[in-house]
C-alpha cells in the first residue's frame, strides 16, 4: 500500500508492504522518501521480475477505484 498526499505533486507519506523480504523492499524506498519521492515516480519505476517488489509498481488501483487489487498471476 502507498499513501501519498492528494494535492500537488502527490509526494509519498507512507509505504507498507508484507511478503517476502519486505525489510529490504521498504528499506530500497526510504531514500526515495528522503529526496521527495512522488506517486509519479512510482508509476514509472521499473519493477525487477520476478520478485515481489514488482507489485509497488502497479499502484494504480485506489481505495476510491473500488477495484480488485488480488494478484491473478506473475
Amino acid at each position: 500500500m502507498v499513501v501519498c498526499l492528494l494535492e500537488g505533486e502527490q509526494h509519498v507519506v507512507g509505504l507498507h508492504f508484507t511478503g517476502p523480504n519486505a525489510g529490504e523492499v521498504t528499506q530500497g524506498f526510504s531514500l526515495g522518501f528522503q529526496y521527495g519521492l512522488t506517486y509519479a515516480h512510482l508509476r514509472n519505476i521499473v519493477g525487477i521480475h520476478p520478485t515481489c517488489v514488482e507489485e509497488l509498481t502497479k499502484v494504480n488501483i485506489t481505495k476510491r477505484s473500488c477495484l480488485d487489487a488480488t494478484v491473478t498471476d506473475c
